[in-house]
């Protein structure tokens, strides 16, 4: 059963679309990622949510309620910033308590303790934030939105600022938090890997509208155009008429404008191997115009009559070629995406 319904919402700035009737829902305790790239509408939408923003159309409907005109401390919803908004002149137990004594709760310091030990801050309640490491600043934005119990969290690219190391220790911890709250939380990112990492569902937008969503798994493998291809991946996206002359034949029983092979799904064998018996799949020749290591992959940039495509392997010593090298292609036909 959805939790949060978001229902045809539409923003306008001087009449020209942000937000373009943009739909979705989420399950409780569902980790959602708006991916896309800058300013294509995922903070717009974001702050429409929280009501930091006054939408021109549509609904927002949390737990049952409309909330689309509600004040935003009212409708129990949560958010991180990018630049995390803490209270330079408070401690860190007070920028944790500062909503708690806002809504003048009880049992302020048990609750503020709790949520320390939950981040892992212990030692760290009277650090001022310019004390504290950017992972530490990201901590307690996280526990001064999380201490009021919110509905929903929505967090705004809330990592971007951190160094890549970082990065993915928080990463882990922030969805390890999320499970163990049981919290319904929208992500905002531009980075592919870090929504493929932590979400349930992705949704990915462009120009103010959703134009693709599922599970992280399922837009990787199936990308509906050339867009989410470009975007979601490393795809190679070759034009009809490149994929033509890459595979050298005049007929090809594929209609479609774009075609889109994913890099690691091709294989490169030495130009001697015997590759007679080979069914289902483009065999083609190429040379390597260029060879570099990301991380544990290594990536060959292939030269196929003047087309280039990317090759993807985990680095290994049984497959390591070297540039100027003549090597076969082989393309499993089931792999090429058309568009």
């Amino acid at each position: 059963m959805s939790y949060l319904i978001i229902d045809q919402v539409t923003k306008r700035y001087q009449q020209q679309p942000v937000l373009n009737k943009i739909s979705l829902s989420l399950r409780q305790g569902e980790f959602a990622t708006l991916l896309g790239q800058s300013g294509c509408g995922k903070s717009t939408l974001l702050r429409s949510i929280a009501g930091l923003v006054d939408i021109d159309e549509g609904a927002i409907h949390v737990d049952g309620k409309n909330v689309t005109n509600m004040e935003p401390r009212n409708r129990e919803i949560g958010m991180v910033f990018q630049s995390y908004a803490l209270f330079p002149n408070m401690t860190v137990f007070d920028n944790i308590a500062f909503g708690l004594k806002m809504k003048k709760k009880k049992n302020i310091k048990n609750r503020v303790q709790r949520m320390i030990e939950m981040m892992d801050l212990i030692g760290k309640e009277d650090s001022y934030p310019h004390q504290l490491s950017g992972g530490q600043q990201q901590r307690v934005a996280l526990a001064r939105s999380l201490i009021l119990e919110p509905k929903v969290l929505l967090l705004d690219e809330p990592l971007s600022a951190l160094d890549a190391k970082i990065r993915r220790n928080l990463q882990l911890e922030l969805k390890k938090i999320q499970r163990e709250f049981q919290i319904t939380t929208i992500f905002v990112t531009h980075d592919q890997e870090e929504a493929m990492t932590m979400s349930d569902t992705i949704y990915i937008m462009n120009e103010g509208s959703i134009v693709q969503s599922g599970i992280p798994s399922e837009i990787y493998t199936s990308p509906v155009n050339s867009f989410v291809a470009k975007f979601i991946g490393n795809y190679n996206v070759l034009q009809m008429d490149q994929f033509q002359k890459m595979i050298q034949t005049e007929e090809l029983a594929i209609e479609g404008q774009e075609v889109a092979i994913r890099p690691e799904v091709i294989d490169l064998v030495e130009i001697t191997a015997d590759v007679s018996n080979i069914e289902e799949k483009w065999i083609i020749q190429g040379t390597v115009q260029d060879v570099s290591m990301i991380g544990n992959v290594i990536r060959y940039e292939m030269n196929v009559n003047g087309i280039l495509v990317k090759v993807d392997y985990l680095h290994s010593r049984e497959h390591f070629f070297k540039q100027g090298e003549n090597l076969h292609l082989i393309i499993p036909k089931s792999e090429c995406i058309v568009f």
